[in-house]
């Protein structure tokens, strides 16, 4: 009997590490998505609601356009077609990504609390946990909130619950809450534009 239990324990630790080998080797857990009523937008710019989305196992589907940046040099844009994507009808809904990732520039993280927002600037006091409290000044005049009619340009932008701010009015109601807050720029990988979010979460 003892002998029969180290057996099946052999035999259920040799899946379990071919099972990591498969997803590890071949990104079976990227090929598994679960997209509940997630809210997206299709090519023309109407809002749909994605009921789930099916794993696709053809090939990836791309195509390239070429797109101007603000000073009218011309530059291509690779896109992937997202597979599989149903809406809450059983319609498959045509989408397009942009395969090409943004570059970091930095993207800082902190712990701690706002406390006050004055003249446009969020003075924030970081938690440093053991070694003594500092506090950072976040100056929103430094922003760009103007967005480029150009695609590959974006504005910069506050953050808050998923929901984007161009200035600091509305965020008075996050003073003295704890938080972590993201401080991060990216640069487009075709026009070299950049970008930054000041992004807060609710620790």
């Amino acid at each position: 009997m003892k002998k029969k239990k180290i057996i099946i324990s052999i035999v259920v630790v040799a899946f379990v590490f071919i099972g990591a080998f498969f997803v590890m080797r071949f990104g079976v857990i990227g090929r598994i998505y679960d997209a509940v009523n997630k809210q997206v937008m299709d090519n023309e710019d109407k809002e749909v609601t994605l009921l789930y989305l099916v794993p696709s196992e053809d090939p990836e589907e791309l195509r390239y356009e070429t797109e101007m940046d603000k000073d009218g040099n011309e530059y291509v844009v690779k896109y992937r077609k997202v597979k599989g994507l149903v809406d809450a009808e059983g319609n498959e809904v045509e989408m397009w990504e942009d395969a090409a990732e943004p570059i970091w520039i930095y993207d800082n993280n902190y712990l701690g609390r706002i406390e006050k927002i004055e003249g446009k600037k969020i003075y924030f006091i970081v938690d440093k946990g053991d070694s003594e409290d500092c506090e950072i000044i976040f100056d929103i005049n430094t922003f760009d909130f103007q967005e480029a009619e150009q695609p590959h340009y974006w504005s910069d932008f506050l953050s808050f619950d998923h929901k984007h701010f161009y200035s600091v009015d509305g965020l008075e109601f996050l003073v003295g809450k704890y938080l972590r807050v993201q401080d991060a720029m990216r640069e487009d990988y075709y026009t070299g534009h950049r970008y930054r979010g000041l992004i807060f979460y609710l620790k």
